[in-house]
């Protein structure tokens, strides 16, 4: 029997197909590349946002007008599943089986028609890997469907991850991204109080072959100096950090429920500015209902002074059952040009990033190659941040090089290998 999975959405949700396709792998499947290949096709689904259950829709369509040709069985999974089942169903009533996120055994299960044993992870990342340390959500973040879709947050025991980043080490994995909905709350829920999130990540430093870890996903209100103090001090963490601020109005943060006001994101920005050469990445909310254009002008200028590398914008999405969904909706139109000028902004001050990046010497991970080959240093993240292109042939993926930085434009710097090493 032949299976492939199609894993949609973030890399937490990666993570988990990693672990379905490396179990199905260990009874005996064959691992397909492509659904056409395949006899079994189990879609791996995100519902966070109306946009996400869009594209759940559209992999959905694709896939059964494939399986309707090749007589394949399609299995939906996922968040997505938790989230909209009933309607789903409805619209795609040739699916094999439905299953939500608590019964990924009983998927298993009934692809293979007898009991599945959990095996290590197929790993689908070249030379890095991301490594979940917690799942659920507890902020309940106004906008959020998280809480709803994945329960409240629940770290995994520190022993178990561990053994996962020892195997991933041994698999020959150098870059451990720790992922989690929100990273920086790991461990205050485990009986053993001294547990943190600094000290695993300086456990997973310590393990043989691991080179680089990095953190994802830092609710702003959990940085501690512990944890900053590990970063800058540590050479295999990697100077970068990903916190999501989504606004900075004081009446927005308070909408948004997130816990933290302006002058506790400014002060820790300035922490963090103060860590030697470190890479912010954040992400920031516009459209949230009650934004006003003197709110949206206060986030421009805060972005324009804050110490930020990198930076996602996302257009508010108003979901069913979140409080912010009873709120009065601001115009579209007015959102999209929001939208744009952060945008525009963003495009000025990278530009500006690459600028300062031009003739440097840094240490590369190849990780893709499309027609170049694509890479990231410890201050950029793969799949998320813009790669260095890189102008060379027979290049390994998965391996690091040394790059000197020697061009750029308007989206990417481009290098040139001067010691494979």
């Amino acid at each position: 029997m032949k299976c492939t999975i199609l894993s949609l959405g973030c890399p937490k949700n990666l993570v988990e197909s990693e672990e379905i396709i490396g179990t199905l792998g260990a009874a005996g499947c064959s691992i397909a590349a492509f659904p056409e290949d395949a006899d079994v096709v189990i879609i791996n689904t995100c519902g966070f946002i109306a946009p996400a259950l869009e594209e759940t829709r559209q992999e959905i369509h694709a896939t059964v007008s494939i399986a309707k040709k090749n007589g394949a069985r399609v299995y939906v999974y996922g968040c997505a599943v938790e989230r909209a089942q009933d309607e789903l169903r409805r619209e795609f009533p040739s699916i094999q089986n439905w299953f939500r996120i608590p019964q990924r055994q009983d998927m298993l299960e009934a692809i293979l028609h007898e009991p599945a044993k959990q095996a290590s992870r197929l790993i689908t990342t070249p030379g890095y890997a991301y490594l979940k340390i917690a799942d659920g959500c507890s902020n309940h973040c106004a906008y959020c469907t998280i809480p709803s879709i994945r329960g409240p947050f629940r770290s995994l025991p520190e022993k178990a991850i561990l053994e996962q980043a020892r195997e991933l080490a041994a698999l020959g994995i150098k870059e451990l991204i720790v992922v989690a909905q929100d990273t920086t709350r790991y461990g205050e829920d485990l009986p053993d109080s001294k547990t943190s999130l600094a000290q695993l990540l300086r456990k997973c430093t310590q393990i043989p072959g691991i080179a680089w870890v990095r953190l994802l996903y830092a609710h702003p209100r959990g940085v501690t100096d512990e944890l900053l103090r590990e970063i800058a001090e540590n050479d295999r963490i990697c100077t970068y950090l990903d916190v999501p601020i989504q606004h900075s109005s004081d009446r927005l943060l308070a909408a948004m429920n997130r816990g933290i006001s302006r002058k506790g994101i400014e002060t820790l920005f300035k922490k963090i500015e103060s860590i030697k050469g470190l890479s912010l990445r954040t992400t920031v909310i516009v459209g949230f209902p009650g934004e006003t254009d003197d709110d949206f002008m206060e986030l421009m200028n805060f972005i324009k002074n804050a110490p930020v590398t990198w930076l996602g914008v996302f257009k508010y999405s108003c979901e069913p059952g979140t409080p912010a969904s009873r709120l009065t909706q601001i115009d579209p139109v007015c959102v999209q040009e929001r939208v744009q000028q952060l945008m525009d902004l963003q495009a000025v001050l990278l530009h500006e990033h690459y600028r300062s990046e031009l003739g440097k010497t840094r240490k590369v991970m190849v990780h893709d190659q499309n027609g170049f080959y694509c890479g990231h240093s410890e201050y950029s993240c793969p799949q998320i941040d813009d790669p260095i292109i890189i102008c060379n042939h027979d290049l390994d993926l998965g391996r690091f090089y040394q790059i000197r930085i020697a061009q750029l434009d308007d989206q990417h710097l481009y290098g040139e290998v001067i010691d494979n090493g």
